[in-house]
Parts: C-alpha cells; sequence; structure tokens
C-alpha cells in the first residue's frame, strides 16, 4: 500500500479478483488487498455447491476459487473468494452479509502477513466459454517427448512456437474425458505444468487441459468505464512473467484486435 492509504492510487481491491499479487504482480496497478472474503470448504464437493450457488450474483470474475495454501491460512482447505478488499472491516461486512451455503458462514481473513506454503496446493478451475478436452498424462508426455525430439525448426523458434506445437500433437489423440466451465479439482504443485498444462482430473485419474483455459495465475480486473480485463501469466523467462490480457465477460475471453502482445515484466533476475 502507498503511504498515503487514505488516498491510494491505482486499482482498488474492491475491483479485482485473483491473485494478482502473488506469486507474480499480474497488475502492476493493482493495490494488494489487507483482507478478503470468503468461505473455506472442507472438499471439492463443497466448494463446487458454493461456488455454483454464487455464480452470476456477484461481479465478474467472483468468486474466484484458491487453496488456502496459497494465501498462507489454516486450517486448509478450499477458498471460494466472495472479494478482495482495501480495509479488514470492507471484508468483514461482506462475510457477514453473505447467505449460509453448503452450511458454510463465509469468514474475513487478514491477508497482509500471509506467507504461501512452499509447495502449496492449487486448485484449477476450468474457466468460462465451452467444453474443454483434457488429455492424460500418458499422451502428454508423448507429446512432449515427440516436441524433444521433432527436427522441425519452428517448433523450437518461441516458446509460443513450442506450446502451440504441443497443443496440435495432442489435438490429434483422443480426449481422456471433457471438463467443463466451473469444474473445479484441488491439486499438488508437483502436478502443475507451469504456464503449459493446468492439471484436472478424468475420473480420479490425473489430466491435462490447456493452461489459458484454466483460471490459474489469473487476475479479472474493472477498467475505465465497467470494462473488464483478464490477465494470465502464460510463460516465464529469468524469473519474469510472461502476461496476456483478453477482454472477459459472461461468455469468458476474447482475444482483442488492439490488445498488445503477450509482455514480459521487468526481469527479476536470471538473465
Amino acid at each position: 500500500m502507498p503511504a498515503d492509504a487514505a488516498a491510494p492510487s491505482g486499482v482498488r481491491p474492491e475491483d479485482t479478483a485473483g491473485l494478482y499479487w502473488l506469486p507474480y504482480a499480474t497488475c502492476d496497478d493493482c493495490i494488494a488487498p489487507q483482507a478478503i472474503a470468503a468461505y473455506v470448504a472442507p472438499d471439492e464437493h463443497v466448494a463446487r455447491t458454493i461456488r455454483g450457488a454464487l455464480d452470476g450474483k456477484l461481479a465478474l470474475g467472483l468468486p474466484f476459487v484458491v487453496h488456502t495454501d496459497e494465501l498462507g491460512l489454516a486450517p486448509p482447505g478450499i477458498a471460494i473468494v466472495i472479494g478482495a478488499f482495501s480495509t479488514p472491516d470492507g471484508a468483514a461486512r461482506a462475510a457477514a452479509a453473505s447467505p449460509v451455503i453448503g452450511g458454510l458462514h463465509a469468514q474475513s481473513f487478514a491477508i497482509d502477513k500471509a506467507a504461501p506454503a512452499e509447495t502449496p496446493r492449487h486448485v484449477t478451475v476450468v474457466d468460462r466459454g465451452g467444453p474443454v478436452r483434457a488429455w492424460s498424462k500418458a499422451d502428454v508426455d508423448a507429446a512432449k517427448a515427440a516436441l524433444d525430439e521433432t527436427t522441425d525448426a519452428d517448433a523450437h523458434a518461441t516458446l509460443a512456437a513450442m506450446h502451440a506445437w504441443l497443443l496440435r500433437r495432442l489435438a490429434t489423440r483422443p480426449a481422456a474425458c471433457t471438463v467443463l466451465p466451473g469444474d473445479l479439482f484441488v491439486v499438488d504443485d508437483s502436478e502443475l505444468d507451469w504456464y503449459e498444462l493446468a492439471p484436472v482430473r478424468c475420473e480420479g485419474q490425473p489430466a491435462y487441459i490447456d493452461w489459458t483455459q484454466s483460471l490459474l495465475g489469473h487476475a479479472v480486473i474493472v477498467r475505465e468505464h465497467g470494462a473488464q480485463t483478464l490477465t494470465q501469466i502464460v510463460g516465464a523467462e529469468c524469473d519474469s512473467p510472461i502476461m496476456k490480457t483478453w477482454r472477459y465477460d459472461a461468455d469468458g475471453r476474447h482475444d482483442d484486435a488492439a490488445a498488445p502482445p503477450p509482455q514480459v515484466a521487468s526481469a527479476k533476475g536470471g538473465c
């Protein structure tokens, strides 16, 4: 927060959704919240019930779902976050005004001193849009091996080219299952194929979807005139995030011809 907290500059937490301040700053002009209001569910079933009950009743982008490991909160569970706030009082009022869902009350949590776990659990949430194909881990491993072995120079030209090649290869394989918008899955940190593929489950077995069909590493931000954007980390170089931004509405993401290409934030070290 700026020194003059009474008159902060930048996007206020109340106009945001997502962990834009962790682990990389996915919104440079957003102010880190002091508190959040959230339901904490003990398992995926209850989390889906709460999320479904709130869908369409809050601002676009809310609720967003993360594991309490990422927020440094205890006891562990799945946080269905209904808002981020500039003050603890704002979070407390929002929690108190929220209905009981699935037998749970919303709570307010201070996060200014949150310390995420070293190997946190995460929650993969399938983004808005249509059904999404998921591929088995075996097919993903085979596609990655084929990418390593290909002599196609263009396949290795850039990180984006490598990712596109991998997706084309996976598209030739039958899907292990189809997941739907709003589906959510608790996953271990070791399962993430960072900024490439997001882990889900097909009949309890590990499977993967394209990273940008998930809400991992994202921020939804209300801009001028009420327009909303979704920014997501889609890569990393030299310990700096590569971020892409879409226009965002009830149907999901939309590429904007006027939008800049993915941007690399200023390097934090490495290169």
